[in-house]
């Protein structure tokens, strides 16, 4: 069992009311069915070779979307690409098409490489779904720069991809209908658990392996918010979502949950079926406008509302943004 305590900030009735629609969604109102023609429109997705990744870039491929699938492992990757591709062979009329892009985001040498390797094929990026992330790794482990490495793989590498995609991303908002252009984050409800202040800078390895995953996935979110400030008067839509209580490898390394064992917590997980649809909406539905830009979505495919008023902290986005660009100039990269 994880020893997690609850924040004093969730014990509003306010937090909690809204914790509980995160944690006991109602019946999905929308699917994937809904999903628009996604022909002649290229996507990323990070962490493609299992879970919400990979039915996230089955589904968009199944739309006609070409989908650049990112897996640390070549093996892996390319075993997942292909159980894509087979699929879609078996489909009527699909012109969409998985392709691998090795990618591990705790070293941002392998992002920069990936970068260039995308660069080098496309001329356009219209859907970023920075969606791989670990939870709860062994105690200890940090990314090659020395930084813990949940935050290293889960905010970042996903900065780092993002900001190198970025003059992809605006041209190809220059030749699309306004607000199809979207990067979206992968949050977790777990940014509620974040310490005070929201993310530890001075010590970003501070703190329960629970704890340090929170401010990752706080991180997620506020780094979200910032890019929507930035960018959504260009034509960028940038979201953050949180996909629920999903059965996903995510759990590989967590022997309990939240405020409960995991074997209680097993009860309440979802299928990854149902974890997709909220990236899904966000990455891909009409419904969502520049008005929605800087939102957070939660289970299923519904505008929701941040645990935590640190993700509204304009002076934490701010800090955040400088601090990554600043861990890219320590690693030799220029945007």
């Amino acid at each position: 069992m994880v020893n997690v305590h609850f924040p004093l900030a969730l014990c509003l009735p306010s937090r909690l009311a809204l914790l509980y629609k995160e944690v006991f969604p109602p019946k999905p109102t929308w699917s994937a069915e809904e999903i628009p023609d996604l022909t002649g429109k290229v996507a990323i997705v990070t962490g493609a070779n299992t879970g919400l990744g990979f039915e996230s870039a089955r589904i968009l491929a199944s739309h006609g979307a070409k989908v650049y699938a990112t897996a640390r492992s070549q093996e892996k990757g390319t075993a997942a690409v292909q159980k894509i591709n087979d699929e879609l062979a078996k489909l009527q009329n699909s012109s969409g098409e998985a392709v691998l892009l090795v990618l591990s985001l705790d070293d941002l040498q392998s992002v920069k490489r990936a970068v260039d390797e995308f660069t080098s094929k496309e001329t356009r990026l219209d859907i970023l779904l920075n969606n791989a992330g670990i939870m709860m790794p062994p105690e200890g482990l940090k990314g090659p720069m020395g930084i813990d490495l949940q935050f290293a793989t889960n905010v970042l590498g996903p900065f780092v991809l993002t900001r190198l995609l970025l003059p992809t991303l605006l041209k190809t908002t220059k030749e699309t209908p306004d607000g199809t252009v979207r990067v979206v984050n992968v949050s977790s409800m777990a940014h509620g658990w974040c310490p005070l202040g929201g993310i530890r800078f001075d010590d970003l390895s501070k703190g329960s392996r629970y704890l340090r995953y929170a401010q990752s996935k706080l991180g997620d979110l506020v780094y979200a918010r910032e890019l929507a400030r930035r960018y959504t008067d260009q034509g960028i839509i940038s979201a953050a979502v949180s996909p629920g209580n999903i059965d996903t490898g995510l759990w590989t390394h967590q022997k309990g949950s939240l405020i409960t064992p995991n074997t209680l917590m097993a009860k309440l997980k979802y299928p990854v079926s149902y974890g997709a649809l909220t990236q899904l909406y966000a990455c891909t539905s009409p419904e969502v406008t520049k008005e929605d830009s800087g939102r957070y979505f939660f289970p299923w495919a519904r505008r929701g509302h941040v645990l935590r008023s640190e993700a509204d902290d304009p002076a934490l986005r701010a800090k955040l943004w400088d601090w990554c660009e600043e861990q890219m100039k320590k690693a030799g990269i220029t945007a």
